[in-house]
């Protein structure tokens, strides 16, 4: 049984995708998958994955897919939703890396609190050699309802990539990155939030994030704020459409000000005037 779909969008990629899949082969949990999404990139960062496991006959399993055409990030990794095997699914950009138990703790954490989603926290490797870790709140394992998720909410850092997801939840649930280039992962994760009943925990930081000045989220774009608003209205009308809305009335439209319309502000602001 596979028991984490790792996906693996992967574009642009040539310099670092050797480093990422190491962590992969590194996992201390065998049962898991690998889905390497080929987003067309303009390098051969795909011929150099498959070089690179050319050679390797152990028991995790590597895929190849391939999106028609670019569709970026939020696209690519829909495609490997709906390609996963696994029981739970985890989303690696292909310049960062994995702590060698990301998938066992968050696996095993999340099978003992009978979890929807687990999560761990998050390095980030900076270009002059230092790692600054960024914790997620606490969080009770176990039920994931009411004042708990309400809490959880208002204090959550968007780093998507730190939670494994129990696949069964994202497809009753239809949750999927929207088409927007700009806080789709934002929109996933609340998305996945919203619709969880149970959560779990790991007080480790497992995912290592690695900042450069060239990365997608880095570049200069006039309609980051206005593709922001789209992502986090998106959400909203989610939460509409599952009863989840009036729930959390509160909490939704404090998130629709601090990670949409705050956020969408600095962005103008960045990419416009500066």
């Amino acid at each position: 049984m596979t028991k984490v779909s790792v996906i693996i969008p992967v574009y642009g990629a040539r310099d670092t995708i050797a480093a990422c899949l190491d962590t992969v082969l590194e996992q201390t949990l065998d049962e898991i998958e690998a889905i390497l999404v080929d987003d067309h990139g303009p390098d051969d960062s795909i011929a150099v994955a498959r070089a690179h496991l050319q050679d390797y006959s152990g028991p995790k399993r590597f895929r190849f897919i391939e999106t028609s055409a670019n569709a970026g990030p939020g696209a690519a990794r829909n495609l490997g939703i709906e390609a996963a095997a696994g029981e739970f699914v985890a989303f690696l950009d292909s310049d960062d890396t994995l702590e060698p138990d990301f998938c066992q703790a968050l696996y095993e954490a999340a099978r003992q609190a009978d979890a929807d989603l687990a999560f761990g926290h998050i390095v980030f490797d900076t270009p002059d050699g230092r790692s600054v870790v960024r914790q997620n709140p606490p969080v009770r394992d176990g039920a994931f309802e009411g004042k708990a998720k309400r809490a959880y909410l208002r204090r959550f850092t968007s780093y998507f990539t730190t939670y494994i997801y129990r696949r069964s939840l994202l497809l009753e649930n239809g949750i999927r990155f929207p088409g927007t280039h700009s806080a789709e992962d934002s929109c996933f994760l609340i998305c996945g939030l919203l619709s969880a009943r149970r959560i779990a925990s790991v007080d480790k930081a497992l995912y290592h994030y690695r900042i450069s000045p060239v990365s997608v989220s880095r570049k200069k774009d006039r309609g980051r704020w206005k593709n922001r608003l789209a992502s986090l209205r998106t959400m909203a009308a989610f939460a509409r459409e599952k009863g989840l809305y009036d729930r959390y009335r509160g909490t939704i439209r404090l998130l629709l000000f601090k990670k949409g319309w705050l956020m969408a502000a600095r962005d103008y602001l960045t990419n416009n005037l500066f």
